[in-house]
């Protein structure tokens, strides 16, 4: 959610497909905008037409199809892609896409010693498009709950006194 809410803030429509236990307050927290982003938690057997349809309204779908993408059901919504300004995220594996991202390292920060809560994620994404494998460190997200290319400096971190 963190990656696609500035879609979101920029005014778009957002859609959301076959997702049924996303966070909605945390998709908020990140910046979401709720008032125009479409929900289909369970599309069912209709994953794929319910997606299709959502591309004619909003800039950005995601979509978690409930069984494995077959070449031809990409290849009728990358066609469809094509005529509309509009970007599809697959939440899973996906045939002959243009990117794939996978995170591949992750670390949270924010815990102590059995207390405390998670306050900042570091990752490593790996990012295939085309060329050879780009590997890229960023706070997924930082304390500010920004995605930022990370650095490896020390973030201060809240700290909780027991008294």
């Amino acid at each position: 959610m963190a990656m696609v809410a500035g879609t979101s803030q920029a005014g778009e429509w957002i859609a959301i497909v076959g997702a049924p236990d996303l966070g909605l307050e945390a998709a908020a927290g990140f910046g979401i905008d709720l008032e125009r982003t479409v929900v289909v938690p369970h599309p069912g057997e209709l994953w794929l037409s319910v997606t299709a349809g959502l591309l004619d309204v909003a800039t950005l779908v995601i979509v978690k199809p409930p069984v494995p993408v077959s070449a031809q059901q990409a290849e009728r919504l990358k066609s469809r892609l094509r005529i509309k300004d509009a970007a599809l995220v697959c939440w899973g594996e996906w045939p002959r896409a243009d990117a794939t991202l996978t995170i591949i390292e992750s670390s949270w920060l924010g815990l102590g010693q059995g207390y405390g809560r998670l306050t900042a994620r570091r990752v490593i994404v790996s990012v295939r498009q085309g060329g050879p494998v780009r590997r890229i460190p960023l706070w997924l997200p930082g304390v500010d709950q920004q995605i930022v290319e990370r650095d490896d400096t020390v973030v201060p971190l809240p700290v909780a006194r027991v008294g």
